[in-house]
C-alpha cells in the first residue's frame, strides 16, 4: 500500500515537473533565424577595378539592410557569364549583379547574349559613374585633341594607333567611334586591360589611349600623362580645363562606366525600393563619397528604382549607337 502511494506521488510530481518544463519552453522567444547572405556578383576577377569598389560597396551596404553580403566573382566573356547568371536567377533578393552594365555592353556586342537586357532585369541603383580620359604621353605633339585629330588626318589610312583594354570594350568603341566623326582613320592595339592600354599610351607604344577615370587620374597627378577630354556629358570638377569630346566633335560619343546594382527581372518592388534605400545610405556618407569622387567619379544615384530603370534603357540606346559608329564586335 505504502509502495503504491509513494509511486503515485512521485509520478504527480513528474508530471508537474514536466508541465512547468514545457510551459517554459512555450514562453521562450522564438529564435530568429539568420539572413540569408546576398551574393553580390561582380563580372571580373578580383582585383579589378569594378571588384575594388564592389568590396569598398559590401560592407557597407551590409550594415544599411542589417543582413550579409557577400562578393562573389564570376569573370568570363566580358562579363556575359554573369550577366547570364544573374538573369537565370530566381528574383527574391538572393543575388544581384554589380557592374550591371556589363550585361548591356555584352548585348550590343554578341548577337546572341542569352538574356534581353531590357526584360531580363530589375535595375536597383547606379552609385556613380566614372567616364573614360583621353590620355597621351607627356612628350606628344598633341596640345589638345583638335591637333590629335588634325594629325590623324593627316597621317591618312591606319591614322594614328590607340590603345583599348580589349576589343569590344567602351574605350574601344568610344575612339573608334570618335575617330569616325572626325573624318580619321586609326590603328586598334589592345590590351589585357585598361591599366596596361593607359600604360602604352604612357610609354608611347600607341599614341593615345582611353583609360577610366580611376586609373587615368592617378597617372595625370604624377605627371605621367597628359589628359586632352572625358567622354562623360560634362567636365570632371576636379578637371576643369579639360574638355568633353562633345564640345570638339560634334555629336561626340558620350560613354561613362556606371558601377549599377541589379538583380533578375520579376523582383518585387518593395525588395526593390528597400535595396535601393540602402544604396541611398551608402552614398550619404560623406567620407564615402569624397573617395569616389575623389577618383573623377560622379555620384549618379536617381531617386527611385524607376527612373534607374529609365536611364538604363537610355544608356543601352546609346551603346547601340557607339556599335553602328565604331563597327566594334566581339571576337
Amino acid at each position: 500500500m505504502a509502495q503504491t502511494t509513494i509511486r503515485k506521488s512521485l509520478g504527480r510530481r513528474q508530471l508537474a515537473a514536466l508541465a512547468v518544463l514545457v510551459g517554459s519552453v512555450r514562453a521562450a522567444p522564438a529564435r530568429a533565424e539568420e539572413p540569408r547572405p546576398i551574393r553580390l556578383v561582380v563580372p571580373f576577377a578580383a582585383g579589378a577595378s569594378s571588384d575594388t569598389l564592389a568590396r569598398l560597396v559590401a560592407p557597407r551596404l551590409s550594415a544599411a539592410l542589417g543582413q550579409p553580403v557577400v562578393v562573389e566573382n564570376r569573370a568570363g566573356g566580358g562579363g556575359q557569364v554573369a550577366a547570364q547568371l544573374v538573369a537565370a536567377a530566381p528574383p527574391d533578393g538572393g543575388i544581384l549583379l554589380w557592374a550591371a552594365e556589363v550585361a548591356l555592353t555584352q548585348a550590343v556586342l554578341q548577337r546572341e547574349p542569352g538574356y534581353d537586357p531590357l526584360r531580363d532585369f530589375t535595375v536597383i541603383a547606379n552609385m556613380l559613374e566614372n567616364p573614360a580620359l583621353l590620355c597621351v604621353r607627356p612628350a606628344a605633339p598633341w596640345p589638345n585633341l583638335a591637333a590629335l585629330l588634325a594629325a590623324a588626318r593627316a597621317r591618312g589610312r591606319g591614322g594614328l594607333s590607340y590603345g583599348s583594354g580589349g576589343v569590344g570594350t567602351p574605350a574601344h568603341m568610344a575612339a573608334a567611334a570618335l575617330l569616325k566623326l572626325a573624318g580619321a582613320e586609326g590603328t586598334h592595339v589592345p590590351y589585357r586591360g585598361a591599366n596596361q592600354a593607359a600604360l602604352a599610351a604612357e610609354q608611347g607604344e600607341v599614341d593615345f589611349a582611353f583609360a577610366i577615370s580611376n586609373i587615368a587620374l592617378p597617372r595625370f597627378q604624377q605627371g605621367a600623362v597628359r589628359l586632352l577630354a572625358t567622354t562623360g556629358e560634362r567636365r570632371i570638377p576636379t578637371l576643369p580645363d579639360v574638355p568633353t569630346l562633345a564640345e570638339s566633335v560634334p555629336d561626340g560619343p558620350i560613354i561613362t562606366s556606371g558601377n549599377t546594382l541589379a538583380g533578375p527581372a520579376g523582383l518585387a518592388p518593395a525588395l526593390a525600393a528597400r535595396l535601393h534605400a540602402a544604396m541611398q545610405q551608402v552614398v550619404g556618407d560623406p567620407g564615402f563619397r569624397a573617395t569616389l569622387t575623389d577618383s573623377g567619379g560622379e555620384i549618379v544615384l536617381k531617386p527611385s528604382p524607376a527612373e534607374q530603370q529609365v536611364e538604363w534603357a537610355v544608356a543601352f540606346r546609346r551603346l547601340q549607337r557607339l556599335v553602328e559608329l565604331s563597327g566594334a564586335r566581339a571576337e
